[in-house]
């Protein structure tokens, strides 16, 4: 079982301290390329501070090595594999969610989908809708 991960550089804030932010995508076909964003405040939804590839048919599980603080988590689904999230009109066109859940007739503030994590956290699952 492999997992994909990604690392926070700590290479510019020397003893900073690393927390494990994990979990599962669930509600993909398997078929297409997952594709799992962390967010910050300042660039939500914009540009992601991080963002983990799950290969087709391989283990739907990811894991960030953050500091504390308010993050956000983000996956979907890459139907047509051009590596972003194709919107319509009344929303995403591909398969998405949030840690989170979130299911308002808006776009989410970063408020609404993001949380304090402070200790390893092995339980940030993502249901695709």
């Amino acid at each position: 079982m492999m997992v994909a991960w990604a690392t926070i550089s700590t290479s510019q804030a020397p003893g900073l301290v690393l927390v494990n932010l994990s979990g599962r995508v669930s509600g993909g076909s398997g078929k297409h390329v997952i594709l799992v964003a962390l967010w910050d405040e300042g660039g939500f939804l914009k540009r992601p501070i991080q963002q983990v590839r799950i290969e087709q048919k391989a283990e739907p599980q990811f894991q960030f090595q953050i500091p504390n603080g308010r993050w956000a988590l983000s996956a979907f689904e890459d139907e047509n594999d051009n590596g972003i999230l194709d919107m319509g009109v009344f929303g995403p066109k591909e398969p998405t969610g949030f840690w989170r859940p979130f299911h308002r007739w808006r776009k989410p503030h970063f408020e609404d989908v993001a949380a304090q994590i402070d200790r390893n956290t092995t339980d940030a699952d993502i249901k695709l809708h």
